[in-house]
């Protein structure tokens, strides 16, 4: 089987990146780089592995679910099913974070997911400490182990993020999260590869502003003075989130992804003129 056999495939299964895809399934079974098989697009990397590997993404499994593995922020995080994948889009979040992030700050990241967000932040602000909140224990584990082998030196707690897990008066500098945000209508019009991907990492069943609502209502209290909490949302949900935020005490700002979309409010505490 040659590259441009597998992007063929690809591109007859619906797949619309097919040609880059079928670089990136090539490079890794043959150990060549993508840029050498553009050149060289009827290279020979046949074998059973392949065909299996090619076939599965045929049916819509996830590339990444397939490779075990994603690139994030410049590092690269290992995955499994129990896991929501890494996408560009949330980048944005975590280089705000950073930029609000000083040396030796004390970060939270809720949802944490493969702990993405949470890396990317300490990575980007050159902090090497940060705390994490999953609610599944084999996606914490997930996070755990790919926070430890990045070289983070991070808590990883199995809990509810929509609750307060922490003592009164524990403060955060930053809060992240990325919560489900999908709403139940949206859910019915996804693409395929993402009904593979865990539902309730995903969306509430509802609204999708539910867990978004429990998050800042549980850690507003445990935001730091001058501290900023940064929540990824949809597209269409901006105006509610900066609502929420506003019969918490707060205000928020809403920053775009690298699409033009709204995609996180930053959200801070009011801040009290002084006459």
């Amino acid at each position: 089987m040659t590259v441009r056999e597998i992007e063929k495939r690809l591109s007859d299964a619906g797949i619309t990146e097919a040609a880059y895809e079928a670089r990136l399934i090539g490079s890794h079974f043959s150990g060549k780089s993508t840029a050498r098989l553009l050149v060289e697009p009827d290279a020979d990397i046949s074998g059973n592995e392949v065909e299996t590997f090619v076939r599965r993404r045929c049916e819509r499994y996830p590339l990444q679910y397939l490779f075990g593995e994603w690139e994030f922020s410049g590092m690269t995080f290992a995955l499994t099913e129990d896991c929501l994948i890494p996408r560009a889009d949330s980048e944005i979040l975590a280089e705000a974070a950073a930029r609000r992030l000083k040396k030796g700050g004390a970060v939270l990241d809720l949802c944490t997911g493969t702990g993405c967000i949470l890396a990317a932040v300490l990575k980007l602000s050159g902090n090497t400490r940060g705390t994490a909140v999953e609610l599944y224990p084999k996606t914490a584990e997930v996070a755990r182990k790919n926070l430890a082998r990045l070289g983070f030196d991070c808590e990883v707690i199995t809990g509810d993020a929509t609750t307060d897990l922490f003592p009164p008066g524990t403060k955060f500098d930053v809060i992240t999260a990325n919560p489900p945000y999908v709403t139940a209508d949206e859910m019915k019009t996804l693409d395929t590869e993402l009904y593979f991907e865990p539902r309730t990492a995903l969306t509430d069943g509802g609204d999708g502003l539910s867990i978004i609502r429990g998050i800042i209502k549980s850690y507003r209290n445990h935001l730091a003075d001058g501290g900023a909490m940064l929540i990824e949302h949809g597209a269409e949900q901006a105006e509610a989130v900066r609502e929420i935020a506003r019969e918490n005490g707060m205000e928020s700002e809403t920053l775009k992804d690298y699409g033009g979309h709204d995609r996180v409010a930053v959200i801070t505490k009011i801040k009290q003129n002084n006459f």
